[in-house]
């Protein structure tokens, strides 16, 4: 795909879950949930959203975490539209991220990772390090901290540093195999993507444009595949965007890796997202709707087939997982 708008494909997608995003409700932000494989969709009015909300679903499906417009973390039931209010209200935005068990939640604030419990008592612990990702079954955590890339055991809590440093690190993303990190890194050459093995520490390099969305790279729920984005001119309505897909099983076949574009969108950094489904068939992107100037939710295959996910109003910063039924 190359130049133009999304190419929509009007066949059976056969995606199945469910995805999440803020969408435009009469003006106002809501948190919308879509059944992907039936299509129908409704907005959970508890949610108490803003437009700089990030929904984050849980792995069951069944709940969704989120900063809502009073600045306090929500945990939202898909099932009852009931929401739980975390905490105090925080002054800066957060990214909220469920363990892989789902027991507990994770957000950076002023390069501070800190650890909610959603057990009973709710306890909170801390340490200092940005980019946090949970890793594995959740045992461990990868974050950066003195311009170096780390592993934190949560059960010990002893850490292990896995990169030599010091690095302009700009962008960091773990993967659930609990094997490969990567990250976006630059130095006087350029930009580069980096996938480490956490156990091996060897380390795979990747040439990308300066373009490169840093908060972007997402691992597939399988650990194979890395989606990224790469930005290019600005058009009207956002910028013109590559979604990118590596193939991460070239390293230990080829020992080297090379990225494929599977879609060339409209889009914008603010308020795109980039999730896989949970079986690692598709990533969801909000682009552009050449037509009509909104964003809707698409999906692209790492064949680069594409699908358009919602057709009314605007529909933002979208997370997929499980479907709760």
């Amino acid at each position: 795909m190359s130049g133009g708008e999304v190419v929509v494909v009007p066949q059976e997608h056969g995606l199945r879950g469910m995805i999440v995003c803020i969408t435009d409700q009469a003006g106002q932000p809501g948190l919308m949930v879509l059944d992907v494989a039936s299509g129908s969709s409704t907005v959970l009015a508890s949610a108490g959203c803003s437009w700089r909300s990030v929904p984050a679903v849980a792995p069951t499906g069944d709940r969704v975490a989120l900063q809502g417009a009073d600045g306090r973390l929500k945990i939202v039931k898909v099932a009852t539209d009931e929401t739980e209010s975390i905490g105090e209200p925080m002054p800066g935005l957060i990214t909220p991220r469920w363990s892989p068990g789902g027991r507990s939640i994770m957000y950076e604030l002023d390069a501070t990772t800190c650890v909610v419990g959603l057990d009973g008592t709710r306890e909170q612990s801390s340490f200092v390090g940005a980019m946090a990702a949970w890793m594995g079954d959740g045992t461990r955590i990868a974050y950066v901290a003195d311009s170096a890339l780390h592993a934190r055991d949560t059960w010990a809590g002893a850490d292990a540093q896995l990169t030599e440093g010091p690095e302009r690190i700009w962008g960091m993303a773990a993967g659930l195999d609990g094997v490969h990190t990567a990250y976006v890194a630059s130095d006087d050459n350029g930009v580069l993507l980096r996938v480490v093995d956490v156990f091996t520490k060897e380390i795979w390099d990747v040439r990308t444009g300066r373009g490169i969305w840093p908060w972007s790279p997402a691992w597939s729920p399988d650990g194979k595949m890395l989606a990224y984005c790469v930005g290019g001119s600005e058009e009207r309505g956002g910028q013109r965007v590559s979604v990118c897909i590596l193939d991460t099983r070239d390293i230990r076949a080829r020992g080297m890796v090379e990225p494929h574009m599977v879609a060339s969108i409209v889009s914008d950094p603010r308020c795109a997202g980039l999730a896989w489904s949970p079986r690692s068939q598709a990533v969801a992107i909000a682009a552009r709707v050449a037509e009509s100037g909104r964003y809707a939710i698409h999906a692209f295959t790492p064949a680069g087939e594409g699908y358009q996910l919602t057709d009314q109003a605007n529909c933002i910063l979208p997370d997929w997982g499980p479907s709760p039924i």
